[in-house]
């Protein structure tokens, strides 16, 4: 009995100190592959901005809030690609990697459908990683309005995600932004429901083909469509939420657990021999 919990105590000890080291590196690992520069992805010149250069500029001070969405919708549209192939589970690290967070790691194989390949609520590992669809940029979008004091919701079309930010409070004057195609339009989601085609030259600006465009009129229709009743991820992905952050604080908690109760049993043994 006593070898047994000897074994098991230094076993806890040493799986606490591997996932504690594990953590530490992943610190120091970016999630973007700079291959993704060059990955065809559809999109003509999809990603041109840097991690540094997507940062400088969506942190500059608000003044003028319409310029500041324009250039924001701009910068993600930029600098995220427009990914999420099965072929970039592992390169591009949709399935989040273990040094990353090894319990995200793990839920990806207990449960592929939600985990599998991971759309991040945290727009900074986000960016980091530098890849999404329409859905992932518009937590971006939204994420970092929401830290401006920019009232934003996300919007879930029947087949596409676009946000509507408030551009100016005294008028309650909102816009439509699609960052994923990189067009803004200057109308509420109402108005455009009721008049879905007045998106076609804002879409025809962007150099997006007429049956797109068309494909897009359709989809913008009310029906089906669902307005978010809250600001920023939240109000489109609860869940995620709320499970993220607790995988992050428990990556670490878990190493302490395990490491903690074999160095105050050491620490005891070794007074009780000094006696």
């Amino acid at each position: 009995m006593k070898v047994f919990l000897i074994i098991a105590e230094k076993s806890s000890f040493y799986l606490g100190f591997c996932l504690f080291v594990i953590n530490i590196i992943g610190l120091f690992i970016s999630l973007r592959n700079e291959s993704i520069y060059q990955e065809p992805t559809g999109f003509v010149d999809d990603i041109t901005l840097s991690e540094q250069e997507f940062y400088h500029r969506i942190k500059k001070t608000v003044i003028d809030k319409k310029e500041y969405i324009t250039n924001l919708n701009e910068a993600v549209n930029r600098g995220i690609a427009h990914y999420w192939r099965d072929a970039g589970i592992n390169k591009y690290n949709l399935r989040i990697p273990f040094y990353e967070n090894y319990l995200l790691f793990i839920a990806s194989y207990l449960e592929p459908e939600e985990y599998l390949k991971y759309e991040f609520v945290d727009y900074r590992r986000a960016i980091e990683r530098g890849i999404g669809l329409c859905s992932q940029v518009a937590i971006i979008e939204s994420e970092i309005l929401k830290e401006k004091g920019i009232p934003s919701v996300i919007i879930g079309l029947s087949g596409h995600v676009v946000l509507q930010a408030q551009v100016d409070e005294n008028n309650d004057e909102w816009w439509v932004l699609d960052p994923d195609y990189g067009v803004i339009i200057p109308h509420s989601i109402d108005f455009i429901e009721k008049n879905p085609e007045i998106i076609r030259p804002f879409y025809t600006h962007a150099g997006h083909g007429l049956k797109k465009i068309a494909n897009l009129e359709k989809i913008f229709e009310k029906e089906g469509n669902l307005v978010s009743m809250e600001y920023g991820a939240k109000g489109y992905q609860i869940k995620r939420t709320r499970e993220e952050p607790r995988f992050y604080i428990l990556k670490w908690i878990i190493p302490c657990i395990l490491i903690i109760p074999s160095i105050i049993l050491f620490m005891i043994r070794r007074r009780n021999k000094n006696k």
